[in-house]
């Protein structure tokens, strides 16, 4: 889902977010990290803030709802295991 386009910083960003999450333990398993890393999170946000959207907070995306804070979504995928034939349906958790 990454861009090619995407600015750098966005992308380091990222990339500094998914280290301190597998340091914490919240993110593991390759396929899980790869997931996050290609996953733009600022694109989602409800108004467009590349520094914000990488710290590990909730994010407002309007109506009064947000979405989760990247250790939850991390902790998340990382216990689901999810493999290549899986599919996932995400209901109410957060928007």
């Amino acid at each position: 889902m990454a861009d090619q386009g995407e600015r750098e910083d966005t992308a380091g960003r990222r990339w500094d977010l998914a280290e301190a999450l597998i340091e914490n333990g919240s993110l593991s398993g390759e396929a899980a990290t790869a997931a996050f890393l290609e996953t733009p999170r600022h694109v989602f946000a409800r108004e467009p803030q590349p520094g914000r959207a990488y710290a590990d907070v909730p994010l407002p995306i309007g109506y009064g709802q947000t979405i989760s804070a990247p250790h939850m979504v991390a902790r998340m995928t990382s216990e689901l295991a999810v493999g290549p034939d899986d599919r996932v349906l995400e209901i109410g958790t957060g928007s």
